[in-house]
């Protein structure tokens, strides 16, 4: 768009203003499309990265933390290593996802500055106004399924719902270590003077 303004020809300017129009037009018919085609497969990639990490996270720091167990350097290793892995690829996912955002909203700058530049071109004004309206009337995210949008704020939101399903494991595996030990502490060593052995309830 920075072109537009070094062109002396006016028909020629407002003839690439309007492919300009035209060609963001389609890129945002085919960033909708995408989102529609591919939402499926980005909401299994999600929850595979989802689950990846809370196991990962789980049995990293129930067995190092609260089960104390000594892990040999090259299983710790292992694990942290899948964790950066994972981890890296929603990173990705949710930047590519938002610049590609970020990129079609920086459009609307650049209008502005060519309103200004070109104020004494009428036919300029005008297809500026019909592109304004244009990118103003729809919003480009990359959506799955049309549940959530993939940009860095999911991020935060992808951590805080990991802890909290984190948390949810952690409960049921403490409530299943209270049960058992009263288990433990329950039954009592029955002597079995003959086969089979059946405890007396």
């Amino acid at each position: 768009m920075g072109v537009l303004c070094s062109l002396k020809s006016k028909s020629e300017r407002a003839l690439r203003l309007t492919s300009l129009m035209n060609d963001h037009w389609f890129l945002e018919d085919l960033i909708e499309h995408i989102s529609s085609t591919f939402g499926p497969e980005l909401l299994f990639i999600m929850m595979d990265i989802y689950i990846h990490l809370l196991l990962c996270l789980y049995i990293f720091i129930w067995e190092n933390i609260v089960r104390k167990i000594n892990v040999n350097n090259f299983m710790y290793a292992n694990i942290c290593i899948h964790i950066c892995i994972v981890a890296a690829n929603l990173i990705y996912l949710c930047y590519r996802c938002n610049a590609t955002v970020k990129e079609s909203r920086r459009i609307m700058f650049e209008m502005h500055h060519l309103r200004d530049v070109l104020y004494d071109d009428p036919i300029c004004q005008a297809i500026l106004k019909v592109f304004t309206l244009r990118v103003n009337s729809r919003e480009v995210h990359i959506t799955v399924l049309k549940l959530f949008n993939i940009n860095l704020p999911l991020l935060c939101g992808s951590a805080g719902l990991m802890f909290t399903y984190f948390l949810v494991l952690v409960q049921f595996q403490i409530d299943g270590y209270k049960h058992a030990s009263k288990e433990l502490n329950i039954s009592k060593i029955v002597k079995c003077e003959k086969w089979p052995c059946l405890s007396k309830d």
